[in-house]
């Protein structure tokens, strides 16, 4: 069963941590040497999260035809090949598009399978460790990220691709040897009951939608803002970036006391309010001195880190309480359905309005998204 854990610790790890957000310690270096423009190099991030849409819409198709596990090998194995070929030399951007959309779509079925797959199988006073551990992976994901690729890119862009499909392609191969079908293909024949959104989950759900908006700028632009605009070295870029990794993997945990603490709502909106303080920071980055700017980077980049993991905990903590456990599978799923239509669309928005305004400003627009989302939180009641 250790082993099973460690393969989905493994999901997480390559999927949201080296898929999704070991590129954006890459942005910079696409434009300034792999001969793409700002545009078509963040793009290539934005593709992975029109991926993300797909996937978690056809995971249910397959889930009909092959076991859960079958699928997580299937995802492994498309991460490994799409991280090989954007390692080609002179690749065209559409080439590079295609292969970052099918990453997204193979990591989306990953971060939907890693739990299913080994936390059932744990002893209950076990699960919430496990679960812990095993979405750790996208922090820890971020954070080597952040301190090996600027080192490894040093010598050439392309080695961080090739460094990037070996860990999916030894995730892959270690997958085929612990993921023992458990969760052989079914055909649904559960009738859903009636689901009906109620007042207070849509509440819910427009406040996780503006997150994923809100989050956007530091999660897509980060390293490039602290690169291009602010003239950072790719190195110090890279270990700023690596603190939203270690914030990250505290998130879960912290927001998880806390909620048990002050109760789940109350914890959320604190959450919310350090995701606009993050913003607020980056926004007015130009009110530091200079020789203490990163260190408040830093700090910025920490908190959306952990709050973007504690964002996604409370909000399915709510989530529960609002439907009780009869409704909470689907409306988990329609909130994580309803974030990554937002992310994908508003990360086409904000890249596009960089023709015409700075990420400054992005950053606080973000700052009053973040203030909006957890005022639509107060009304909440459980079980309504």
């Amino acid at each position: 069963m250790i082993a099973r854990i460690f393969s989905c610790f493994l999901g997480s790890f390559v999927a949201n941590g080296l898929a999704r957000f070991g590129y954006i310690v890459l942005i910079p270096l696409m434009i300034l040497e792999g001969g793409l423009s700002q545009t078509q190099s963040i793009m290539l991030g934005i593709a992975i999260l029109v991926g993300y849409i797909f996937g978690s819409i056809f995971i249910n198709l397959l889930k009909e035809h092959l076991s859960l596990e079958s699928i997580a090998k299937v995802s492994f194995f498309i991460i490994a090949l799409s991280f090989f070929a954007c390692a080609l030399p002179d690749m065209p951007f559409a080439w590079a598009f295609i292969w970052r959309f099918l990453a997204g779509g193979a990591s989306a079925s990953l971060m939907i399978l890693v739990a299913p797959l080994c936390v059932p199988y744990v002893k209950a006073n076990l699960r919430a460790s496990v679960s812990g551990l095993v979405f750790s992976g996208i922090g820890l994901g971020a954070v080597f990220s952040g301190f090996v690729l600027p080192l490894v890119s040093k010598y050439h862009l392309n080695y961080a691709w090739v460094l990037l499909g070996l860990i999916a392609l030894f995730a892959f191969i270690w997958s085929l040897f612990t993921l023992k079908t458990l969760n052989p293909a079914q055909k649904n024949k559960n009738e859903n009951k009636k689901f009906k959104i109620s007042y207070f989950l849509w509440l819910l759900v427009i406040s996780y939608s503006l997150n994923a908006i809100a989050y956007l700028p530091h999660t897509l632009f980060w390293a490039d803002f602290l690169v291009r605009d602010l003239n950072f070295d790719i190195i110090l870029a890279g270990a700023s970036w690596a603190f939203f990794g270690i914030g990250a993997v505290f998130g879960s945990l912290g927001s998880g006391i806390l909620g048990d603490k002050i109760g789940f709502k109350n914890a959320h909106i604190i959450v919310l309010l350090l995701k606009a303080l993050s913003c607020l920071i980056a926004g007015f980055y130009f009110v530091f001195l200079q020789d203490f700017l990163l260190s408040a980077l830093n700090v910025s980049v920490f908190l959306m880190g952990f709050t973007t993991t504690g964002n996604v905990v409370l909000t399915n903590a709510m989530a529960l309480e609002i439907v009780g456990k009869e409704y909470f599978s689907q409306s988990s799923s329609f909130l994580t359905l309803a974030f990554g239509v937002f992310q994908a669309v508003f990360s086409f928005a904000f890249t596009y309005s960089l023709h015409w305004t700075d990420y400054a400003t992005l950053f606080n627009i973000c700052v009053i998204l973040h203030i909006l989302s957890a005022l639509v939180l107060l009304p909440i009641k459980k079980h309504s």
